[in-house]
């Protein structure tokens, strides 16, 4: 993230979705492994948390992209004409 400790409108959204694919990856885990509850523990652990790492993983790496400040030669009114 930038110096300042604020996110952007782009980090934002990669947050919130970031936190919806968490919940329904959550839900799916639930829903596969009710079917056996004496291997529930077991089926979450090798279901859940590599979803979950592959999707933090993923969001972090959009989150550090979408942090970085644009170019110096992008800005408006940078030279003088």
């Amino acid at each position: 993230m930038s110096s300042t400790g604020s996110i952007n409108p782009r980090q934002r959204i990669v947050i919130v979705v970031m936190d919806v694919l968490l919940l329904l990856e959550l839900c799916l885990t639930f829903y596969i492994a009710h079917g056996d509850r004496l291997h529930l523990t077991s089926i979450f652990m090798r279901t859940y948390v590599p979803m979950a790492i592959v999707t933090v993983l993923v969001c972090r790496h959009f989150i550090k992209r979408f942090g970085r400040d644009e170019p110096a030669g992008d800005e408006e009114g940078g030279a003088a004409s």
